[in-house]
């Protein structure tokens, strides 16, 4: 079913009762007037600014165009030296989570953002260390330094914490666009926490949020939204009976700064009784596609396509009885394999989970259907130990030599995993060097044969060196709009824009195209700073010799209905507004640049001095194999460093050791959860 469906805002009726929100309307008075159970029309437009406690079942519907947008448009600046400056920003919201920053981050858990064009900037804790790409928030001068050039682009601070929350039960969030909120660590923009009991949020295009995207608790229902490019993790939920259905969740976890191993990437359930995750398409986020951590029990994973995501597929942490059925699961734990970690199935201290009927690609670094034990405690439910669980009648693939393991392994009571009732059974592998090393079990790694004499496992399973065709995997919502959008109007385009990785958090690109490039340039110059222009789209910049701003008067132009098309130059399409294009395509199926020679790699790094790199890659594996240069993950990394040596600083095209070696660090996860550098 999920390779069929839709994500996301479409066109839809107003209903007949429905009180009408107009642009620039206070959404909280007209809540507060109306009586509980009202329905909300919120038409086409960008609505600033606006955070939302409703009453109990309130509906809040979008008309096709509607964006609830959390940051305040900055048309007016100082200069000061090299920098530009924003002055009167006062926003400070709740910081959560900054002792949990990702390597070389820079005020983890801060969650005021700043955008050009759509694209978050990399906070900085020093004005010395301002830099293209990079802010400044001076929180005692209430001011945002940065280095971009802003005359024709436009500028964005976020500012307010969250666009609809609160404790009112069963409310309704449809088919808007909900962007650039403050909203904290673990908290989402949609929801909030918890508290958001019997929701239903149904196809909403959820983006560039500080924290989360969607939070939702008991009862509610989470459907058909496209959730993607939010700064800590896509969508989280605790609860019971919670459904999360027919979503795409994409590309969040790359500007917060937090540790994707403490929480980030696609997905995190925590808590929850009958949780079902059902034909959602969950690709190339920072961290795992799917994710149950912390006492969640009865869940049922079915009908996932789960892609690309860094640290794996479907990782079920520290639960109990789960159900993971009738999943594709392709290219996840690109960031490297270590131990049994990133699996594309991960069951992790948990017991009773049964998991069949899935077809599960490990070719592109990381493992398959894994099983792992080490000393967490005891929950809610009994102990958090591997028991009792099951894993038969899948599909396994790996063409990749040296890669892909499957199987159980232990650091702590490696005999209780032995007898723990485990078992693999009837699978179908489908591996290209059966004689490599790819099986574990309790404390080792064994070829085929060794490792069912050893363990007894997969004594009814088969093995073959025949690979089978992949399933279908789901078109994206961004590329769908491009498919029926190319030859839309600018001004209807949605934005696309290049996010931040966490692994490379100083090194976000400076902007390059200007969100509405029909719009007239403007002569960059100190002016002083005003309050926000209604209707302004681009700073006002005075020309030199003129002591009065000049102001464009181009509209504030909501972008929802048109695609989000792939950008060659970026690691990964997010949401901006440059026209609509199908450039870049091949770069967003992961695949190499079309160059003459032996290696496509060669002259895009020589160029950039980065030829060591490909020295460095193609060193062979402690097993003896060597990585396929060829696979999406990898090319991925290797086209993100191109892009940052191409963008760095005033058009450097090296970059430093540190650079380097936050990039470097995508490559691996050690077993301790520690990043030490390039292993392959």
């Amino acid at each position: 079913m999920v390779a069929t469906q839709s994500f996301g805002t479409k066109p839809i009726s107003k209903p007949a009762d429905a009180i009408p929100v107009a642009v620039g309307a206070d959404l909280q008075s007209l809540v507060d007037a109306a009586p509980a159970g009202s329905t909300f029309w919120i038409e086409a437009g960008v609505h600033r600014m606006q955070s939302v406690t409703p009453k109990d079942g309130d509906h809040f519907i979008g008309e096709h165009g509607a964006v609830l947008n959390g940051a305040r448009l900055i048309t007016e600046f100082d200069r000061e030296g090299h920098n530009w400056v924003a002055t009167g920003q006062n926003q400070e919201g709740f910081r959560s989570g900054t002792e949990f920053g990702a390597r070389g981050a820079e005020r983890p858990g801060y969650p005021e953002t700043f955008f050009i064009d759509n694209k978050p900037l990399t906070p900085v804790d020093s004005l010395d260390k301002v830099a293209p790409g990079k802010f400044y928030f001076d929180y005692g001068h209430d001011k945002i330094y940065f280095r971009d050039d802003p005359a024709g682009h436009r500028v964005e601070a976020g500012v307010s914490p969250f666009a609809i929350a609160g404790q009112a039960k069963d409310v309704h969030v449809e088919n808007l666009v909900v962007e650039k909120y403050n909203v904290p660590t673990q908290a989402g923009a949609i929801g909030y926490n918890s508290s958001a009991e019997g929701w239903t949020i149904q196809n909403n295009e959820v983006r560039l949020n500080y924290g989360v995207g969607v939070y939702a608790g008991s009862n509610s229902h989470v459907t058909g939204n496209y959730v993607h490019d939010n700064g800590q993790m896509g969508l989280g939920a605790s609860g019971d009976n919670v459904r999360v259905e027919g979503n795409e969740i994409a590309h969040n976890g790359y500007f917060s700064g937090i540790d994707r191993g403490w929480e980030g990437g696609g997905t995190k359930f925590a808590e929850t009784e009958n949780l079902i995750v059902r034909d959602n398409y969950s690709h190339d986020n920072n961290g795992y596609g799917l994710w149950t951590d912390i006492n969640n029990i009865n869940t049922l994973y079915e009908g996932n396509t789960v892609a690309n995501n860094l640290s794996g597929g479907i990782n079920h942490e520290i639960s109990y009885a789960a159900t993971i059925r009738d999943n594709v699961l392709t290219g996840n734990g690109g960031e490297g394999v270590g131990w049994l970690w990133n699996g594309g199935i991960q069951i992790q201290n948990s017991k009773n989970v049964d998991v069949y009927r899935n077809y599960v690609d490990a070719s592109e670094g990381g493992n398959a259907i894994t099983m792992i034990q080490q000393d967490r405690g005891t929950g809610s439910h009994g102990a958090w130990t591997t028991t009792g669980n099951s894993v038969h009648d899948n599909v396994i693939v790996d063409r990749t030599p040296g890669e892909g393991a499957s199987g159980a392994i232990a650091d702590y009571n490696q005999a209780g995993l032995a007898a723990g009732g485990n078992s693999f059974d009837h699978n179908h592998y489908h591996n290209s060097h059966p004689s490599d090393e790819r099986w574990a079990w309790t404390d080792g790694f064994y070829s085929w044969d060794a490792y069912r004499h050893a363990s007894g496992q997969d004594a009814h399973s088969t093995i073959s060196t025949d690979i089978p065709d992949a399933p279908a995997i789901p078109v994206s919502a961004a590329l769908a709009a491009v498919a029926t959008h190319v030859g839309a109007e600018q001004s209807e385009a949605r934005p696309v824009v290049t996010h931040t990785d966490e692994a490379t958090p100083h090194e976000t690109a400076a902007p390059r195209e200007p969100a509405v490039p029909s719009e007239p340039a403007v002569v960059a110059r100190p002016v002083a700073t005003a309050p926000e222009a209604a209707g302004s789209d681009v700073p006002t910049v005075a020309e030199p010799g003129v002591s009065k701003p000049v102001t464009s008067a181009a509209p504030d132009v909501p972008s929802p209905h048109a695609p989000i098309a792939p950008v060659a130059s970026a690691p990964s399409p997010v949401a901006s507004e440059p026209e609509p294009s199908t450039a870049g395509s091949a770069r967003a199926e992961g695949h190499a640049p079309a160059i003459e020679g032996a290696n496509p790699w060669s002259d895009l790094l020589g160029g950039h001095s980065g030829a060591w790199i490909l020295d460095a890659l193609t060193e062979p594996r402690s097993t003896g194999s060597h990585p396929d240069l060829s696979s999406p993950s990898i090319e991925n990394a290797l086209q993100h460093y191109v892009d940052l040596a191409e963008q760095h600083c005033a058009g450097q095209i090296t970059l430093d050791a540190g650079v380097i070696g936050d990039w470097l660090d995508q490559f691996h996860h050690a077993k301790t959860g520690e990043h030490t550098g390039l292993a392959l």
